[in-house]
């Protein structure tokens, strides 16, 4: 029986040794596997790295050994081989892989550049074909004035005058960087007025108003036929490059010239004519035309901040009877205009009926306001602010401000996704791309994949990629078409440029999520964002602005172009809104002088006389700031909210009473 015992024991321990040989097999046969992955990954990075360096022939060898391993891949491995084979000499060669892409891969992110390429390896071989390749590409790409260009010239080498001149027309027209180019080509016979026409129309809808007017002042020297429909469009595209310029004054007169009545009234209005103006008022309203009701607006609001309460009522009444379509915006001025006068029961009541027809957030808020100063605080704690309290809704936030709930807490965010669940939709392409340092190739495949409409969940998951390679502004758009959940908030309202924000909130004394609030709502997170009006870079700025608070942090800034590094212009940013929350003590009001100017609000304050900061808020005169404010500070309470070192929400208001 003992014998027996030791055998059965000696069996088992070999039972247990073979599985535990199986398990150690098995582990180095994965261990392998990711060694040879990341030796495959090494492959890859190295011929690129051989590419780029000019090493074309090493980088032939391992772009062929690597087609082998990366079929996944095969379109940017064929591609970067073509570069090789280009630097070698081998044209036939380089045209065969681009081919290849062509065939193989037809729905690769890759297509614009390898027919760019192709279209220059043919030149070398001043081959018949291509003529087609230049045809068809521009038929495919319009917009790529580069190559555009390129057939231009070659179609004028070979004596095709007409159809050169008139590619060349196209690219003057634009506002590329070629039109300076494709002008140099043609002769001033070749330009009609209606090209100008054309060219200033383009100009006006890229901002470059100043280069519009200039081009709608030589189309009119060079008009033969005055007092013509060509003359009237002309004056047009003039009056709107200098309204834009805010010379009102000068865009009136223009406008009365061709009877644009509509905009000819904006422009008295904006430049003061306040007689004129009334004159093309009265003219306007028999009209009927509802454009005219924003005017209007604005023009009883302007009375009401004059003192002259009766005649501002009187506007807004007439009309509210003229245009009744329009109600809802008639009705909130009359309302705002009773509230700010004292009258805050009529003011109340008109709340009420917007609220209970409409349903904003906004008129509940100011309803509730008023039964305050009604003494009927009760009511509006029990009842009116539960109905209120909304995610990423500004007055949601001035009611837990007003309220002072020190129970309010924040919410602890779930900000990462399940391992399981991203890697189910694993875009293996860009992680390879990214696991060689290729960012911006992975980015392009991120957005190329991002056109497709891809399913919520999917959209979501392209959104993270994004944001992990530091395309904010993609990453906010994509994860905007989908519905905001707590899980998302990080994709919404992301730590972006965080070393940045950082050193720049220590050198000037400022929140660094204030920082971040600005920069999400000035550009995206777009280092190279640039507006109508010439600000620039994360945060914005105008260049000369940026010139006079530079010196204060230490940066010699020789240019304009430097705002457009991350680093500068947060640094720069961040002391000028820093100054602005130091001279006007509120956040609020130091976030209106950053978008309308400290002069503005300084004339703002001194003019008018508000009880509280959220009264300034919502009569900021220029509608563009007083939206502006609003979506800066409902995004300051998100990052907040999420910022686990902040126990609860700042009363922004608490020490800022005007």
């Amino acid at each position: 029986m003992l014998l027996e015992g030791d055998f059965k024991m000696k069996i088992l321990n070999y039972i247990i040794i073979a599985f535990l040989l199986l398990s150690v097999t098995q582990n180095l046969y994965a261990f392998e596997g990711e060694i040879s992955e990341q030796k495959n990954y090494n492959i890859l990075k190295e011929a690129k790295d051989s590419l780029d360096r000019g090493d074309y022939k090493k980088a032939i060898v391992q772009l062929d050994k690597a087609i082998e391993d990366f079929d996944m891949l095969g379109d940017y491995i064929l591609f970067w081989r073509a570069k090789a084979y280009e630097g070698t000499g081998d044209i036939d060669k380089a045209i065969a892989d681009l081919k290849t892409i062509k065939e193989k891969y037809k729905d690769t992110s890759l297509i614009k550049n390898v027919r760019i390429k192709e279209v220059e390896l043919f030149k070398k071989k001043d081959n018949l074909e291509l003529a087609k390749l230049f045809d068809s590409f521009v038929m495919d790409y319009p917009s790529e004035f580069s190559i555009k260009y390129e057939y231009g010239l070659f179609l004028k080498e070979n004596k095709e005058i007409e159809k050169a001149k008139k590619l060349f027309k196209e690219i003057y027209i634009s506002t590329s960087s070629f039109s300076k180019a494709a002008l140099n080509e043609l002769s001033a016979s070749d330009i009609t007025v209606e090209d100008l026409i054309k060219r200033g129309e383009n100009l006006n809808k890229a901002w470059f108003f100043s280069e519009a007017e200039k081009t709608f002042r030589d189309a009119l020297q060079c008009l033969k036929t005055p007092k013509s429909e060509l003359q009237t469009k002309i004056i047009e595209g003039l009056a709107l490059s200098i309204f834009r310029q805010k010379r009102y004054k000068e865009a009136a007169a223009l406008y009365k010239e061709i009877d644009d009545r509509y905009w000819r009234a904006r422009a008295l209005f904006r430049a003061g004519e306040i007689n004129a103006f009334e004159a093309e008022l009265a003219a306007l309203t028999k009209k009927q035309d509802k454009r005219i009701v924003p005017i209007l607006l604005s023009y009883g609001t302007k009375k009401r901040r004059e003192g002259n309460l009766e005649k501002a009522l009187e506007i807004l009444n007439s009309t509210l009877s003229k245009y009744p379509t329009e109600k809802e915006d008639i009705l909130w001025t009359i309302g705002w205009t009773y509230y700010l006068s004292g009258s805050y029961k009529k003011a109340s009541e008109i709340f009420s009926q917007l609220y209970d027809a409409f349903g904003s957030s906004k008129y509940l808020y100011w309803k509730n306001r008023c039964l305050e100063f009604l003494d009927k605080t009760n009511i509006v704690k029990t009842s009116a602010n539960k109905k209120i309290l909304k995610h990423r809704d500004y007055y949601s936030y001035l009611s837990i401000i007003k309220e002072k709930d020190s129970d309010f807490k924040i919410i602890d965010l779930n900000l990462n996704f399940s391992k399981n669940q991203q890697s189910s939709l694993r875009i293996e392409r860009v992680e390879i791309l990214k696991g060689i340092g290729l960012n911006q190739e992975a980015i392009s495949e991120l957005i190329h994949f991002s056109k497709k409409n891809p399913e919520p969940n999917k959209l979501i998951h392209l959104s993270s990629y994004l944001k992990d390679l530091g395309n904010y502004k993609m990453s906010i758009n994509l994860v905007s078409r989908v519905s905001y959940s707590e899980e998302l908030h990080h994709l919404f309202y992301p730590s972006a440029f965080a070393a940045e924000v950082e050193d720049a909130s220590k050198k000037n004394s400022i929140d660094t999520l204030l920082i971040l609030s600005v920069i999400r709502e000035e550009s995206r997170f777009d280092a190279e964002a640039r507006s109508i009006a010439g600000a620039l870079g994360l945060m914005q700025l105008m260049p000369q602005t940026a010139q006079r608070f530079a010196k204060h942090v230490n940066v010699d800034l020789k240019n304009s172009n430097e705002l457009y590094d991350p680093k500068t212009n947060i640094l720069i940013g961040s002391n000028y809104l820093k100054n602005l929350i130091t001279m006007f003590n509120s956040i609020p009001v130091a976030i209106a002088a950053y978008n309308a100017g400290e002069d503005a609000v300084r004339d703002w304050l001194k003019k008018f006389k508000y009880k509280t900061v959220d009264e300034f808020i919502e009569d900021i005169p220029y509608n563009e700031t007083r939206n502006y404010v609003k979506r800066v500070l409902t995004t300051y309470f998100e990052y907040i909210k999420a910022d686990q070192a902040k126990t609860n929400i700042p009363n922004l208001m608490s020490n800022m009473q005007l």
